[in-house]
Parts: structure tokens; sequence; C-alpha cells
């Protein structure tokens, strides 16, 4: 399960901006500077919608440029409440960038570019003059400084140099950090003030391109160690980061919630020239075939799967490479683990090393690369879970209950109830999908009257971190079974939060006699019957005049957003709920013998209900 990050998170409305370039000046021969302004940096109206004032908290924020295409066109997306809709048929051309400074007051906002030749945000950032537009977009979230650190490894080409120095500048006095800078030329180094103890060296390719250098990897595995916990932060090439995060993880064993590894770019050989040929009708035919074969075939995920959650490629990373040798490290039966890693050297995730065993290729070294797998693919988890449950898809079809059982006959939400792992990771991918909710809960209901909040639900947590960080008089109680808050208390909740948050062990349904009630995606693991129950029970629960604030996910506007479609299915598989329209909720609502006072659209297809007892 995921532990808690050292770094707190915010996050904000995603907002289209039509900004104004002010200035721009070259800071190095290797970095361009422009600062934007106007009105827009500000809370504006746009469409009908309030939207606020750009944000930016954090040093490594990403905020996207929208350039023109090959055409000259300017494809820009639509604005929603907290977010953006994507066009289908087009899609915009985009680099994300950070934040060097932003002066609210001034109405300024600064970017670095790295100047190189063929980029198409450097080539803009060369031509733009002052006067003329330019379109952003963000910052979407902000990571706060790391906390519980004894020091920091930050360590960065020319491409992180601007977050590189922003935190710096931010660092709190005295912080101990260990900087390596990777530069084109000497001629490309600046001065980046701080009030920390910070060692900062500086490493020059002395003219040779950019993602062809080891200098970082070197530096990092030749450096002094300091004593303490680390928190690590690398960005750059993203080829030249893997052997960096590979010392990192397995010779100085830093967890991973303690390192942030970010490929910025990845270096490109041009393609050689050819001419495209001509297929027949039977090469078509053969295609198709073949596609409908890596349709319909099971295997590849499953023994994907099966192999992340015996840790069999960061064994590999690590060195472990027979078939033995990794028999006896994982406990698998010898001949069975032989025939799966023979079948992933098919599959080219593993490859025969030549000396009787494997190492990992390039997929199989993202698996290891991406945290985000670990937890994704491991079939004790619920990802893992929900994809499973579309081999009850027939059953759905036919009943339109819930059709996926696990291996002991249980339904999911039976078993989410049994196992800790699953419940965890299930809880966690929704925490940490409420982060982009919060923004809009918070300012779609008058949190200020109200003293204290009881919550329930998924995402509870951290919606309700969010309100009590926006509303110093408000105090919160979170109704959950106890395995539940033990994770809430311990990887969710901020620790500047805990003070005025109250953890209620409760088996069934929330105390009586509640003032407010926050129900947080409270519904989308039940079935209609069940939902209108829990809604009856929370009605019951709420004293005489008392308002119940229901938080759910809703099918979105966009009918080819297969995601959703997706979502949607493994929903109706796993619980027989599925992602239900504004209708469908309301009627539960009032089949539980509530009215809806008010409903508000607060982003992401999400909405937020207000309910009370019905009258007369």
């Amino acid at each position: 399960m995921p532990t808690r990050s050292p770094r707190s998170v915010a996050t904000f409305p995603i907002v289209l901006r039509e900004l104004t370039v002010l200035r721009a000046e070259n800071i190095t021969p290797g970095m361009r500077r422009l600062t934007l302004g106007g009105e827009q940096l500000r809370a504006f109206t746009r469409d009908g919608l309030d939207l606020p004032g750009l944000r930016t908290e954090g040093f490594d924020d990403h905020v996207k440029f929208f350039f023109t295409d090959e055409t000259g066109r300017l494809i820009l997306p639509r604005q929603n409440v907290s977010s953006l809709d994507w066009r289908a048929d087009a899609r915009p051309v985009t680099k994300d960038y950070t934040p060097v400074r932003f002066d609210p007051e001034a109405g300024e906002i600064d970017f670095d570019f790295v100047r190189h030749e063929g980029g198409i945000a450097s080539g803009w950032a060369e031509r733009v003059k002052p006067g003329e537009s330019a379109w952003i977009a963000g910052p979407k979230m902000s990571h706060s400084h790391p906390e519980g650190a004894d020091w920091l490894l930050v360590v960065g080409d020319e491409t992180a140099l601007p977050a590189i120095g922003r935190w710096l500048a931010e660092m709190p006095e005295g912080t101990r950090a260990k900087v390596f800078i990777e530069v084109g030329e000497d001629s490309h180094r600046q001065e980046l003030p701080t009030r920390a103890d910070a060692d900062i060296v500086w490493l020059s390719r002395g003219g040779a391109a950019a993602g062809t250098a080891d200098l970082l990897e070197r530096a990092v595995r030749d450096m002094e160690w300091l004593p303490g916990t680390v928190f690590a932060w690398v960005a750059g090439e993203a080829v030249t980061l893997k052997g960096i995060r590979r010392h990192l993880v397995s010779e100085r064993q830093i967890p991973r919630e303690q390192l942030d590894v970010t490929g910025y770019w990845r270096r490109t050989e041009p393609a050689a020239p050819g001419a495209a040929a001509a297929q027949d009708t039977e090469a078509e035919e053969d295609a198709a075939h073949e596609r409908l074969h890596e349709l319909t075939d099971l295997a590849p995920g499953y023994a994907i799967r099966a192999a992340v959650t015996l840790d069999v490629f960061e064994l590999v990373a690590s060195g472990v490479r027979t078939p033995d040798e990794l028999a006896a490290r994982t406990g698998a039966e010898p001949s069975a683990l032989t025939a799966l890693l023979a079948y992933l050297a098919h599959l080219e995730v593993l490859a025969d090393d030549g000396d009787g065993g494997y190492r990992l290729t390039a997929v199989g070294q993202e698996l290891v690369d991406d945290d985000h797998s670990a937890y994704e693919y491991h079939l004790g988890g619920a990802q893992a879970a929900l994809d499973a449950s579309f081999s009850g898809l027939l059953h759905t079809l036919r009943t339109g209950e819930a059709g996926y059982r696990t291996r002991s006959g249980e339904t999911l939400a039976a078993a989410m109830a049994d196992d800790p792992r699953l419940a965890g990771t299930a809880r966690a991918a929704v925490e940490d999908e409420a982060r982009w909710v919060a923004p809009g809960v918070a300012g779609a209901y008058d949190w200020s009257a109200v003293s204290l909040l009881t919550a329930t639900g998924h995402g509870s947590a951290t919606v309700v971190n969010a309100l009590v960080k926006s509303f110093p008089g408000l105090r919160a109680r979170i109704a959950a079974m106890p395995s539940a808050l033990r994770v809430l208390r311990e990887e969710l909740l901020d620790t500047d939060v805990l003070p005025r948050v109250e953890l209620l062990p409760r088996a069934l349904g929330v105390p009586g006699g509640t003032e407010t009630l926050l129900m947080s995606r409270q519904l989308e693991w039940l079935s209609d019957e069940d939902a209108v129950q829990v809604l009856a029970e929370a009605g019951e629960a709420l004293a005489p005049a008392g308002t119940l604030v229901l938080v759910e996910q809703v099918t979105p506007a966009d009918a080819d957003d297969i995601d959703a479609v997706l979502h949607h299915l493994r929903l109706k598989c796993a619980f027989g709920s599925g992602v239900r329209n504004e209708e469908h909720i309301a009627g539960l609502v009032g089949r539980a013998g509530l009215t809806v006072r008010d409903r508000r659209d607060i982003g992401w297809d999400h909405r937020l209900w207000v309910v009370g007892q019905r009258t007369g």
C-alpha cells in the first residue's frame, strides 16, 4: 500500500488563461526568460463561469503552454467548472513549464525556456514579442517542501534548472542540501540565491548534446553521503535518470516515498528516411487477424500482473536473474516460474542475458521505474480486482447486477471488508482522485456557517483536509471502520489538520443528531438497493434541521471518453452500480425519503447535492 509522502499536495481548478508577454530577456546564453501578465492572472469570468486567480505554491509546479500547430492553428480546450474539456477531433500542441517567479500584486509571472535549436517552445520563446498573447493552463497542483528530511539531494539538467532555482530561493533557512546541476556550457551557470545550507555543484558538458552525458550519475555515485534521512528529487532527460534511480533505490536503499524522479524530456534520434509500402488485401486481412488475436489475448495482462505481485521485475533489476534464484526469492513453484519467465521474454518484457538468466527490457524497466505500476498491477490491489471484474461482464449485461466474484466466491465489496490491502489500495486511489474534487466542494457550500462537520465515505479524508485548512473555525469528525481510520491517521490526514479532526470508529452509520453530514462518493460501490438504504440511514442520523451534503461522480458529458466508459463497466461488474447520471442519483435520494434542496457542478464530472429530510 502507498505510504505517506513527505510532500503534502494542494490541488486547484485547472483554468485556461490568455496572458500577455510583458518582457523577454536572455538571462544566460542558454536560458531565456519571459515575463507574462494580464487580468486573467486574477479571478475572472469566461462563458458564464467564475474562474479563480492563478495559484502556484510548489517549486516544481507545471504550467501548460499552448502553441500553434504546423498549419498555424491554435487549438485550445474548452473550459469546464474545474477542468478542461479536450477536443476529440484535434489535440492542442502543448509543453509544460515551471513558474520561476509569481508576483500576484504586480500581476507578473516568469517562465524560463532552455535555448536550443528545433524546439516548438524554445522557437516560440525566441520569436515572441512583448504585447503578444500567450495561452496557459494550470498549475493543477502544488507539492510542498518535503517534511522530516535531514537533508536534500537535488539533481537535474538545465530543463530542471527553473524548478531547482525556485526551490533554492524558497527553501527554509538552514536546510541542508546537496545540489548537482548539469548545463551545456560554463557560461550557462546562474546565480542561485538561497537561505539554505546548500552545496551547489555545476557540471558542464562542454558543448556536448543534452541527454548524452552521464555527468549527473557519476556525481551522485561519487558524492559524500550525508547522515540522516534524505529526500531525493531528480529531474531531467528520462533515459539518463534511470541509472541514478537504480543507484538510489538499489544501492542507497532510499524508500520510494522519499524519492521523486521525473523525466522532463526524452532524447530521440532522427528517424531514417524511408518510403511507406502499400499493403495488399491479403496483408490487410493478416493484420486484422493479428489485431483480433491481440485484443482477445488475456495471457499478457495476467502474466505481467503475476510477475509484479511476486516482485520479479524488482528482483531482476537488483541482480537476481536466474530462474532458480528467482524461485527461491519469490517462493514460487520453480517449473511454473520458469515457464512464466520464458513467456515474459517472449513478450519482450524480459530478455535472455546470455548467461542462463534474464535482464529487463525497456518495458520491464518501465515497470520498475514507474512506482505507480507496483500498485496498479499488483494482484492484491483494487485496480487489478476491478480489471478482473470484467470476467463477470456477461452476467452483468444479462442482469444488470454485479457479475464478478473473487476466488473465494465473495463479491468485491465483501472481499474489501475482509482484506486490508484490497480495501486500502481502493481507498488510496479514491482519496488521490478526491484531490481534484476537494476545491470544488470547498467553494460550493457555505462551510463558514458550519462549526462541526461529520464526514464519511471514500475520499472523505482528502476533502476534510481541504475544508479544515480553508475554514479555520471548522472542526470535523470522520466516521469509518477502525482499519480505515488507521490509514487516514497515518497516511492521508496532514499533521496540521489532525488536532481539529476526530476519528470515530463506526461499523454502522454515523452518530445520531448530526447537524451537517458530508457523504463523499459513498454510493459508487453500492447497488441501487443498498444505496437507498445507506441514504435512508443517513437521513435518520440527521438532526431535525440537519443537512446531508452528498458528493458523487456522475456520467460525463463527453460520450467519447473511453476511460469513463470502462470505469462505468468496471463498477457495474464489480458492484452493480456504475457511474450514475444526475437524475438517477436524485431518484435514489427521493426513494430514501429525502429532499434535494440544491445541486452544484463542482467539476471533474462530480456534483454536490444539498439534501434534507422531507417535510410535510
